[in-house]
């Protein structure tokens, strides 16, 4: 008994049948570790004969399957002698980011654009025998080429072109949305409309400015950027006519937030298509506004627009929506499922004037309010000619314009989810006599125009406009004519035909403040514009490119 105890409560030699038991184990994990390395090196050759093969497959497309299938194979036993099997298959390739990878490739197809090979071949083991009683395990991988092009692709826009530049309120505008105060000439603002942007050299500039690796536009658009950052990325690419402009923006202290695939959105492969639809020109003006618009959706702007000739005082109130949907502003897109609009906007103007009242000869304010509604506009992609020179036709419609004189609550401007309420507005109180006024227009077309855009015109980046029908020129002109005037809760005919007389010279006032400031957001009441930036059709003889 006592020999046990001293046995039981001897730990001498311990370390030494540990150290057995870890050993073994390091022996079996040694021996693991060279068998995984046998098969991922194993793995790396035929992924890349399978490359190789697949690229071979790519350019006899245009053959008979026998062909493809033969140079496939050719390939393959040339790059991997010890081929054990392949699979060659011809089909369609589709560069969708909202496919997974292995869903992109479909098998068939009466026009095959796309070749996948994979291919088999043994990787040995020298340790594992001894577990899974063989010489060696199979190793598989595959890989797709495509032809460059794939399916025809454009890349168009809607908005308005600059007709005209105000300084002033160009400046109350960019100002607003920068939440900076911006000082900037009529010649700066006809710099950055008149560069041209290459959207291509844009993105790559901002991945740069985001720390994205370059190319890689599928991780770029998911990305948020500041507003700082953008401005950067366009004077980078603006060119010297454009720099000293954004040079005045890009040291202003701002920092609103904007997601990237709210202002372009693809419809093409991240690594192929995107790059070639990106490779389009656009206004910097452009660019800019649109970046500013999505940064601040849902937000009111009070704009200091400044007192004009024939008023007293004049007060603006902007709120910018989103796009319905989302849609972004820009889309690079292959069918005519999506649909590119303007933001919805909101302008409401307060202009007072100061004027003798007729009959009574008193001096008194007349307080004019005006609400703007410009709903978005809309365009669509309806096809592509690839026959001779490629032609793209674009279907779109203005959105409805609706110019109401009244009053509103104003904190309620920026609700876009509901109609704002507007009561007959209060135009001048002098004794006991109080004159209100109101009025209504809205011009709206629900048919679709067809535009088709030639190659000459794609490449000019000439607009066509869409215009609704029975709109007029002067809308704020027509809308003062067209009120309706009371006093005392009566018509009182000869009052308010002489405060008409005092109304009418305000309108073209008036419309000389809002046209501009709508056209600098893209929006036109009542009207679009709408241009093809560029346009690819597919090029069956090109290069085939490995894809995912």
């Amino acid at each position: 008994m006592g020999r046990r105890r001293r046995l039981s409560s001897d730990d001498r030699g311990g370390v030494a049948v540990m150290a057995a038991v870890f050993g073994a184990l390091i022996c079996v994990l040694a021996a693991l570790a060279v068998d995984v390395g046998s098969m991922v090196l194993k793995g790396r050759e035929v992924q890349g004969a399978a490359d190789l093969s697949a690229l071979a497959a790519a350019q006899t497309l245009s053959d008979p399957p026998e062909r493809t299938e033969a140079a496939a194979h050719a390939t393959a036993r040339d790059n991997l002698i010890d081929l054990a099997g392949a699979r060659i298959q011809r089909g369609v390739y589709t560069p969708d980011p909202r496919l997974k990878p292995p869903a992109r490739f479909a098998d068939g197809g009466s026009r095959p654009n796309a070749a996948r090979v994979t291919l088999s071949a043994p990787a040995p083991l020298y340790f594992g025998r001894w577990i899974l009683r063989r010489d060696s395990v199979t190793v598989s991988k595959s890989a797709t080429a495509a032809l460059p092009g794939g399916p025809p692709s454009a890349v168009f826009s809607i908005g308005s072109r600059l007709a005209g530049l105000d300084g002033g309120l160009a400046n109350a505008l960019l100002s607003g949305l920068l939440g900076s105060k911006v000082s900037l000439t009529v010649m700066d603002y006809r710099a950055l409309a008149d560069a041209q942007v290459n959207l291509l050299q844009f993105s790559d500039a901002l991945a740069a400015e985001l720390g994205v690796t370059a190319g890689d536009y599928d991780a770029l658009l998911a990305h948020e950027a500041q507003t700082g950052q953008v401005l950067r990325a366009l004077e980078a690419v603006a060119g010297s006519g454009a720099d000293s402009a954004l040079s005045k923006l890009t040291r202003l202290p701002v920092n609103a937030v904007v997601k990237l695939e709210e202002l372009i959105g693809v419809d093409a492969d991240a690594r192929g298509g995107l790059r070639r639809g990106l490779d389009a020109q656009v206004s910097a003006m452009d660019l800019l506004m649109a970046t500013l618009q999505t940064a601040n959706q849902d937000r009111q702007l009070a704009l200091d627009v400044g007192a004009r000739a024939g008023l007293a005082d004049l007060d603006v109130m902007l709120a910018i929506g989103e796009r319905p949907n989302r849609a972004p502003w820009l889309t690079v897109t292959g069918t005519g499922e999506p649909i590119i609009r303007t933001v919805q906007t909101r302008l409401y103007l307060e202009a007072t004037a100061l004027d003798k009242v007729p009959l009574v000869g008193l001096l008194a304010q007349v307080k004019v309010p005006i609400l703007i509604e410009a709903a978005s506009a809309e365009a669509r992609l309806k096809a592509i000619e690839c026959e001779g020179t490629p032609r793209v036709l674009i279907e779109a419609r203005p959105g409805v314009a609706r110019v109401r004189l009244g009053q509103i609550d104003p904190k309620r401007l920026r609700d876009f989810k509901s109609e704002l309420k507007v009561s007959p507005a209060r135009l001048v109180s002098v004794l006991l006599i109080t004159v209100e006024g109101v009025a209504d227009i809205q011009v709206a077309d629900l048919d679709w125009s067809e535009l088709r855009f030639t190659g000459s015109e794609i490449g000019s980046s000439q607009p066509k406009s869409v215009r609704a029908k029975g709109f007029v020129n002067g809308l704020i002109v027509t809308l003062l004519r067209d009120t309706r005037l009371t006093a005392l809760g009566i018509p009182l005919h000869l009052v308010t035909q002489l405060l008409a007389g005092v109304l009418t010279p305000l309108g073209p006032v008036l419309d000389g403040v809002v046209q501009p400031l709508l056209e600098l957001l893209g929006v036109r009441l009542g009207e679009a514009d709408v241009w093809v930036h560029g346009v690819r059709c597919p090029n069956q003889g090109g290069v085939p490119q490995l894809v995912g």
